[in-house]
């Protein structure tokens, strides 16, 4: 059988899970009590918490027993605290049994770990346990189950991945040195002029990675990515791997060559790490100059200092290349397939993936990891709203869809589109980026926010200036609402009231969900009411909530209270946040 829920006019409270001889088989009580829901899944395993808020085990058929070893567990799933942020489960286990019998039933029942793995960690797993003859009744199964309402939901490592908010999506490399674009080397400066053919000409003779550190937490990044190896084919690290003629992958840091004589990724993971900071890596598949590859095909003539690959060679390359970054340096919390992949390289991607980075999310990677993050189809900073994370097929999601994937928005800081760093070019100005800043970490998206490092190694000294400028805008904009409330423990509320005291004006509310059990708001409106007048005025409404939704408009003035209303919903609604903040300048 497959999970079943309740429609959503049975708003879901609590759940039923009945022990049927060591074997659990789940039921879902639906709040009107008039219907039963069955959740089955084949095999067996530990027990597992869905976005249903009930619990799915291994099983091969539900029934309802009255033997000695049956019982029923009653579940219900309270909000989020800081030390369980996905929630609480309350169990209250029954079993079916005599006073002598319950030594050996209280033995039995601790052998099915609830929580252990899945959504909900053992310590915010309460567990009451009663043995009785009174729970040996028979119950009746329902011959025809709920319908099917659920949502998808995020794994744990797109939730480390949501929670992050802003990322530092670094670029450096031999483009750095020669002209922004992907690839920066082209016919025309291979042999010529700047001759990016020579390794040596990367060459950042002041590279300090605490510099970086620096502007990364200055902006409030929580984790960094590095193009390890952009168009042009050069990599960060010191290689172990060789071309198909026996030579060594001649372009590199570290070569006999010779090159410069650091590696950079070494030094950005240990450093990275050092400083509380998750890193990942940036590495094309389809795009390697030096391998005469663009968009995964012969780039055009082979050029004198290019390595001369098939494509089954070139593949093999890119496989001990990335084999070599997630194996050598540590646990990864994203890690980047930008162009995506080839078809040619979907199954040993994924085989290595799960070998050596199970827990890193993939930008671009849908189909490679359950892990995946989706672009937002635009590189301004300014995607439209409404962003859902689920749906993995579209860059805006689709609330319909099966699939979760998380939303990079990608942008850069310097103006023109320019994403590796280029003397002359302006960056923006301080009130565009705090516009980026509720287009992405407002619109439900993670703000992906470029880090162009200059050729001597280091973040240009403008733009350290204007990251700090947009953390320090964000910290205090946001760090303290005029007032918040949230779901309340066994809550099916759809209305949320802040009243306010005397005076109170705000101009920008912030909404969240317990995202963690999926999107599952549909529509929402926030009404005003004035202190004065005691008018009711809508101040906004929209459709997905999801990890978080900013909205601002003009200021309100005077305000008595603000109504947060969730008219459509595909599950109960478990809003995390809803909160008011003064107006900010």
């Amino acid at each position: 059988m497959i999970a079943r829920h309740c429609v959503v006019s049975s708003l879901l409270k609590f759940v039923v899970v009945v022990v049927v001889l060591g074997v659990v088989v789940v039921t879902a009580i639906c709040a009107d009590a008039r219907e039963v829901c069955v959740a089955d899944t084949s095999g067996r395993g530990s027990i597992v918490y869905n976005s249903a808020n009930f619990v799915i085990s291994g099983n091969t058929s539900p029934s309802f027993p009255h033997n000695a070893s049956a019982g029923v567990d009653i579940n219900i799933l309270l909000p989020p605290t800081s030390s369980c942020p996905i929630g609480v489960v309350h169990i209250h286990r029954h079993l079916c049994g005599t006073t002598l019998e319950a030594d050996a039933l209280l033995k039995l029942s601790v052998q099915y770990p609830f929580g252990s793995f899945g959504h909900f960690d053992d310590a915010c797993v309460r567990m009451k346990t009663q043995v009785s003859s009174s729970f040996c009744a028979v119950r009746h199964l329902p011959s025809t189950p709920c319908d099917t309402n659920s949502v998808p939901t995020p794994t744990p490592d797109q939730q480390i991945y949501q929670r992050h908010e802003i990322m530092g999506l670094t670029h450096f490399n031999m483009a750095t040195f020669v002209k922004n674009g992907d690839p920066g080397c082209t016919s025309s400066n291979w042999n010529t002029g700047i001759n990016c053919s020579n390794p040596l000409t990367f060459n950042p003779v002041k590279l300090n990675i605490s510099n970086w550190i620096e502007s990364y937490k200055a902006v409030g990044a929580k984790h960094a990515v590095l193009t390890a190896k952009h168009g042009c084919g050069f990599l960060l690290w010191n290689t172990s791997t060789f071309l198909p003629d026996g030579s060594e992958y001649g372009y590199a840091v570290q070569r006999n060559g010779p090159s410069f004589d650091r590696d950079v990724i070494e030094e950005f993971s240990t450093q990275l790490g050092a400083a509380g900071l998750g890193h990942g890596f940036y590495y094309s598949t389809g795009n390697n100059y030096y391998l005469n590859r663009i968009n995964f095909a012969p780039a055009g003539p082979l050029l004198p200092g290019m390595g001369n690959v098939t494509n089954d060679q070139y593949n093999a390359l890119v496989f001990e290349h990335v084999k070599e970054l997630w194996e050598r340096f540590g646990s990864l919390t994203e890690i980047w397939f930008d162009h995506g992949y080839a078809t040619s390289q979907k199954a040993a991607l994924i085989k290595l993936l799960q070998q050596y980075q199970p827990h890193a999310n993939g930008f671009g990677g849908f189909g490679l990891t359950p892990n995946a993050v989706k672009w937002c189809g635009t590189e301004s900073g300014h995607p439209s709203y409404p962003i859902w994370s689920t749906g993995c097929e579209t860059s805006a999601g689709n609330p319909n869809s099966t699939t979760y994937c998380p939303t990079g928005g990608d942008t850069t800081l310097q103006q023109f589109d320019t994403w590796f760093w280029m003397p002359g070019v302006p960056i923006r100005p301080l009130s565009d980026m705090i516009s980026v800043y509720h287009d992405t970490v407002g619109n439900n998206a993670v703000l992906e926010l470029d880090f162009a490092i200059d050729r001597d190694g280091l973040v240009d000294p403008t733009h350290a200036q204007r990251y700090k400028e947009l953390g320090d805008w964000i910290r205090s904009c946001y760090s303290t609402p005029i007032a918040n409330t949230s779901s309340s423990e066994m809550s099916s509320d759809v209305s949320f009231t802040l009243s306010f005291p005397n005076g109170t004006s705000t101009d920008r509310f912030v909404l969240q969900e317990a995202f963690e059990l999926g999107e599952r708001v549909r529509a929402w409106t926030i009404t005003v009411v004035s202190a004065d007048t005691q008018a009711t005025t809508t101040f906004a409404s929209g459709s997905v909530i999801g990890y978080k939704r900013i909205v601002t408009g003009q200021p309100q003035q005077n305000l008595a209270s603000a109504t947060l209303t969730i008219s459509s919903a595909a599950m109960t609604p478990i809003i995390r946040s809803f909160a008011a903040y003064k107006p900010c300048q």
